[in-house]
C-alpha cells in the first residue's frame, strides 16, 4: 500500500471549521490524524465542523455542489444506495469505533471515484463523550481502475480458445490463460511455475535458442512442435511467440494453436493428392456446371489434350456424336437425382480417334449437402478392344441376346448394394421366366425360339431406365436389376410396363403370330437386408409363386 508522509505544517486557512463551536481538541484531531489534504469533520447530526480545501473540491467534482460549514453532508450526495452507504459508516463512528474502510461514489461504472477513508470519533474535553467524527481519505481510484482493468484483461484473456503463455527468461512460465490449462489439463497453479521443457517433449536448447534470437531480430517467431498433457498425452501445436518487456524485463508472449486435426486434414490432402496424381484411372473435377476445373495427367494421356487445353471447357468438349441428346439429357437427369452415374461413353481424342470410355461420376458435396462438384473416374476401354472384348462377352454376356449373364448380373448386384448403402436408397432384384415358351421353341424350333428370346430382351431394355440392368439367367429365364427405387409403386410401375411388352404378339420368320407372357418374382433391398445370392434366392422364390398364382403376374418376396 502506498505510504503518505504527514503534513506537519498546514495552511490553515485551507482548513474550514465553525471556530465558535469546535475546542481545541477537536481542531487537533482535525490537523494531526490527516495524512493527506483531502479531511473534513462532522457532528453528531453529520453536519460539517471543518473540512479542508482538497475535500471541497472533490464535493464539487463528484456531486456538483458548494459545500459550506454547518451543511448536513447525507444531504449533498444525491444517490441513496451511497448516501445509505455513508450514513452507516458514520453511526459506526459516532458509536466509538475507529477504522479504515475502502467507498466508492459516482454515477457511472468507470466514473467513480474509490478512496480508502480513515475513520475516527472526537469526543469532548473528557475523552467520555463522543461529539463528531473525523474522516480523511485517500485517493485509490487509479489503482482501482488499474485492477479493474487487469481483471477485465484476464477475463479477455480467458475466454480467447487460443492457449496463451508468458514465459520469463528463464524459460519459466509465469502466466497462462484458461484456453492453456484446459488443453493440458493442469490448474492455473500447476502450470505456473513450470518451464518449457516440462510441456514439450521434443523441444532442445538449440531450438529454443534459435527461436529467442528470431524473436529479437523479427519481434516474432513462429514454429510447430509438440505439447505434453498431464496425462502424458502429446497433441500437435503451432506457437507463435512475441516479445513482451515489463519494467524493463523482456518476456516471451506465446500463443499456442491445437493443430490435431488441420495435421490430420493435411495428411489426407496429401494423400488424396498422391492418389490424383499416380492413378493409372483418368480422373475430371467439375463445378456444377459441367465446367472442368482440373483433370489428372492419367486423364491427358487418354484424351490427348494437355491440362491447360483441358480446365475451363466444358465437358462435351469430347463428344464424338455417336450419342443422341436424350442419352446426355438422361445422365444429367440420373446425375441430378442419383447423385451418381456408372456407364460407357463414347468420345473423340484430340487426333480424332474416337475411343470408348467406362465412366463412373459421383457428386461431391458440401455441409450443408449441396453439391458443389462432380469427380468423373474414367478408363479407356478400347485398347486391345476387339480381343479383350471378345473374352468379357464370353466371361459376362449371354451370347444370344448380348445381355449380362448370370457371372455378370451377380458382380452388378453387389456393386449396386453398396451404392444403395451409401446414398441410404433402394433397389430391385426381380427374377423373370416366360410362360408358354416350351411350345413355341418345340413346335417351331429352336430358331424361332431364339428369335423370340433376342426380342423379349430388347423389349426388356427398352421398358426399363438406363441405370437398370437386364440379364439372362439361361433359357428363358432372365434377372431385373432396378436402382434407385423410391416406392414399391415405383417398382411396380417398371415391372407392369415389362410385362405389358412382353405380352405383346411376336411375328415369326413363317408369319405365324405367337404370344408369351411371363412370371416375375421380386424382393427390395435393403428391406430385404440378406446377402447378394440369397437376394436372387428370394426373388427366384417369389416367381415360383407367381407361376403357381395363375402366372403373368409378378409376386414381392416377404
Amino acid at each position: 500500500m502506498k505510504r503518505y508522509k504527514r503534513i506537519s505544517n498546514i495552511d490553515l486557512d485551507e482548513i474550514y471549521s465553525i471556530n465558535n463551536k469546535t475546542n481545541t481538541n477537536l481542531l487537533r484531531a482535525v490537523l494531526e490524524s490527516s495524512p493527506d489534504i483531502i479531511i473534513f469533520a462532522l457532528d453528531t447530526e453529520y453536519k460539517y465542523l471543518a473540512f479542508n480545501h482538497g475535500h471541497k473540491m472533490v464535493m464539487q467534482s463528484i456531486w456538483g455542489k458548494d459545500i459550506k460549514l454547518g451543511m448536513n453532508m447525507l444531504d449533498v450526495i444525491d444517490r441513496a444506495d451511497d448516501c445509505k452507504k455513508a450514513k452507516n459508516l458514520f453511526d459506526r463512528t459516532l458509536n466509538g469505533e475507529s477504522f479504515i474502510d475502502e467507498t466508492e461514489y459516482g454515477d457511472e461504472t468507470f466514473d467513480r471515484k474509490y478512496w480508502q477513508t480513515f475513520y475516527s470519533p472526537i469526543y469532548d474535553d473528557t475523552a467520555k463523550n463522543i461529539i463528531g467524527l473525523t474522516c480523511f481519505n485517500l485517493d485509490i481510484s487509479e489503482p482501482k481502475q488499474n485492477e479493474k482493468q487487469l481483471k477485465l484483461a484476464d477475463l479477455s484473456l480467458n475466454i480467447i480458445t487460443d492457449a496463451i503463455y508468458l514465459i520469463n527468461n528463464n524459460l519459466k512460465i509465469i502466466y497462462v490463460n484458461q484456453a492453456a490449462c484446459d488443453s493440458l489439463g493442469y490448474t492455473k497453479e500447476e502450470l505456473i511455475g513450470k518451464t518449457s521443457y516440462d510441456i514439450d517433449p521434443i523441444i532442445t536448447p538449440e531450438q529454443i535458442d534459435k527461436i529467442t534470437k528470431n524473436v529479437e531480430l523479427y519481434h516474432t517467431a513462429e514454429f510447430e512442435t509438440k505439447h505434453k498433457r498431464k496425462d502424458g498425452s502429446t497433441f500437435d501445436v503451432k506457437i507463435t511467440t512475441y516479445p513482451y518487456i515489463s519494467d524493463n524485463t523482456q518476456f516471451g508472449l506465446s500463443i499456442v494453436k491445437d493443430i490435431t486435426e488441420s495435421k490430420k486434414t493435411d495428411e489426407k490432402l496429401k494423400l488424396l493428392a498422391s492418389v490424383f496424381i499416380s492413378a493409372k484411372e483418368g480422373i475430371i473435377i467439375t463445378d456444377t456446371k459441367g465446367i472442368i476445373v482440373d483433370v489428372n495427367e492419367a486423364y491427358t494421356l487418354i484424351s490427348g489434350y494437355s491440362k491447360e487445353e483441358i480446365v475451363g471447357q466444358n465437358t462435351g468438349f469430347l463428344k464424338s456424336e455417336k450419342h443422341e441428346k436424350a442419352f446426355y439429357k438422361n445422365m444429367w437427369n440420373e446425375l441430378i437425382q442419383n447423385r451418381y452415374w456408372i456407364g460407357e461413353i463414347w468420345n473423340r481424342k484430340k487426333n480424332g480417334e474416337i475411343f470408348v470410355e467406362r465412366l463412373t461420376i459421383s457428386a461431391i458435396c458440401d455441409s450443408e449437402e449441396r453439391v458443389s462438384s462432380y469427380v468423373g473416374l474414367l478408363s479407356d476401354i478400347t485398347t486391345g478392344k476387339d480381343y479383350e472384348s471378345t473374352l468379357e462377352r464370353m466371361a459376362f454376356y449371354d451370347s444370344l441376346t448380348g445381355l449380362p449373364n448370370r457371372l455378370l448380373f451377380a458382380e452388378r448386384i453387389n456393386q449396386a448394394m453398396m451404392i444403395s448403402k451409401r446414398l441410404k436408397t433402394s433397389m430391385a432384384v426381380c427374377y423373370l421366366d416366360l410362360d408358354k415358351f416350351k411350345p413355341v421353341n418345340d413346335g417351331f424350333g429352336h430358331s424361332a425360339g431364339d428369335m423370340l428370346l433376342i426380342e423379349i430382351a430388347n423389349r426388356m431394355q427398352n421398358s426399363v431406365r438406363e441405370s437398370d440392368t437386364v440379364a439372362r439367367m439361361g433359357g428363358d429365364e432372365f434377372a431385373l436389376l432396378l436402382l434407385n427405387i423410391k416406392s414399391v409403386e415405383e417398382c411396380e410401375t417398371i415391372i407392369i410396363k415389362i410385362l405389358e411388352s412382353i405380352n405383346e404378339m411376336f411375328v415369326l420368320p413363317n408369319k405365324e403370330s405367337v404370344k408369351v407372357t411371363a412370371s416375375i418374382g421380386i424382393t427390395l433391398y435393403p428391406h430385404d437386408n440378406a446377402a447378394s445370392d440369397l437376394l436372387m434366392r428370394h426373388a427366384d422364390q417369389a416367381m415360383y409363386l407367381a407361376k403357381e398364382s395363375g402366372k403373368n403376374r409378378y409376386i414381392f418376396h416377404s
